[in-house]
């Protein structure tokens, strides 16, 4: 959709630029706080703009209705948060109790440490990496607590090439808990080979930092790798900035750590990792989004030599409010250079490995069949159609979408 005055207002209100007068400047009866707290719950943001709404005191400027519905928002995210940490729990002591090492990812360790109040970060799984030789065990560990992948099985999925699925989906029956367990950072169905064998994994691990989580001695990320890791989820095809949290995240572990960041390390680890060109056009949606202060030579250390049109057409969308979901595939293409290059990234997107469209699917119980293949050109031709609407709307009629 195309910037209404209720987006921008929204992002004030989230990267704190927001106050009375700015609220004062819309005409009676507006803004239209029903289209901003729809939009706060859709992009993933609701706990983070009650939040800010209280600390600027600007509750008695909404509708009540709207107030209680936002209110009501926030205190479901802190029961359901209470209970998986609860339920998480058991699980992280199980692995302590097992000498099974472990990094927690994502809205577990960002909610817990990155953000100022565990209610304004969801959780829709939790995220937990573990080394790839401790997988059996890991599977066994949760087989006890009733725990199962759906999507796959341990001895299969543990050979999935690096730069594809590197994690499995447990569930455990009556209970709302899905377990995320990882073994490599980059976790994708669409090949990413281009960087995922760059990154070392022995040195995430070597560098990871002491933490608890769920009130148990847990590791976390070395900032520096939080933010190269969260810039590169951020751009996976799957996401591709499609939602607020994810820009949000990004910006709070900014802040977080502002005091110790060392840019130049990012800057170097982010290369050696073949990232930088993720880390160029991630801060630089974040940094235009928000009110997030990001030195110009910081950016301009990331920005590639050559920024391909499709590259160019990506962050035009993403700045005009328009983040499609796979529009990312095009900064993809463009770290495969070459055309033989891009034609072997172009079929090994539509026709992957069978057991990692296999998985993708959910369908482990299965056997491959040939017609799966079509199920996949499909899903990634709409992600195509999409974008190609925005530009034929764009540049041959000239108008913009909403």
């Amino acid at each position: 959709m195309a910037w209404k005055r209720e987006d921008r207002l929204l992002l004030k209100l989230l990267f704190g630029e927001a106050c009375r007068d700015t609220l004062l400047q819309f005409s009676p009866g507006s803004p239209d706080w029903d289209y901003i707290v729809e939009t706060a719950i859709s992009e993933g943001v609701a706990g983070v703009l009650s939040c800010k709404i209280k600390k600027n005191n600007l509750e008695e400027m909404m509708p009540v209705e709207t107030r209680q519905y936002l209110q009501k928002q926030y205190n479901s995210n802190l029961m359901k948060n209470m209970s998986v940490l609860g339920e998480l729990k058991e699980i992280l002591g199980r692995f302590k109790d097992e000498a099974i090492p472990f990094i927690m990812l994502k809205g577990v360790a960002l909610a817990e440490h990155i953000y100022p109040g565990i209610a304004m970060r969801g959780m829709s799984d939790i995220d937990i990496l573990v080394k790839k030789d401790s997988l059996q065990k890991v599977d066994s560990c949760l087989s006890s607590f009733g725990c199962f992948p759906r999507d796959s099985s341990a001895a299969r999925a543990v050979n999935n090439p690096v730069g594809y699925l590197a994690s499995l989906d447990y569930r455990r029956d009556m209970s709302s808990l899905s377990l995320h367990i990882h073994w490599h950072l980059v976790n994708t169905s669409v090949p990413a080979y281009m960087f995922a064998s760059q990154i070392d994994m022995e040195r995430i691990w070597k560098m990871s930092v002491p933490a608890m989580i769920a009130d148990v001695e847990s590791r976390i990320l070395f900032p520096s790798h939080l933010i190269i890791y969260l810039c590169e989820h951020a751009l996976r095809i799957g996401h591709s900035f499609d939602r607020l949290i994810l820009i949000y995240d990004i910006f709070q572990s900014i802040n977080t750590y502002e005091k110790s960041i060392d840019w130049d390390f990012i800057i170097r680890e982010s290369r050696d990792f073949n990232l930088s060109r993720l880390l160029y056009f991630s801060l630089t949606i974040v940094r235009e989004y928000s009110s997030l202060r990001i030195p110009d030579k910081v950016i301009n250390s990331l920005r590639p030599l050559h920024i391909t049109i499709g590259e160019r057409f990506f962050l035009s969308l993403q700045l005009s409010n328009k983040r499609i979901r796979g529009s990312s595939y095009l900064i993809y293409l463009a770290l495969n250079r070459g055309f033989i290059n891009k034609c072997r990234f172009l079929l090994r997107t539509f026709f992957p490995p069978p057991h990692i469209l296999i998985q993708r699917l959910y369908n482990k119980d299965l056997k491959f069949r040939e017609s799966y293949y079509l199920f996949r050109i499909c899903e990634v031709v709409k992600y195509v159609a999409t974008a190609l609407f925005y530009v034929i709307m764009k540049k041959v009629w000239g108008r913009d979408v909403k």
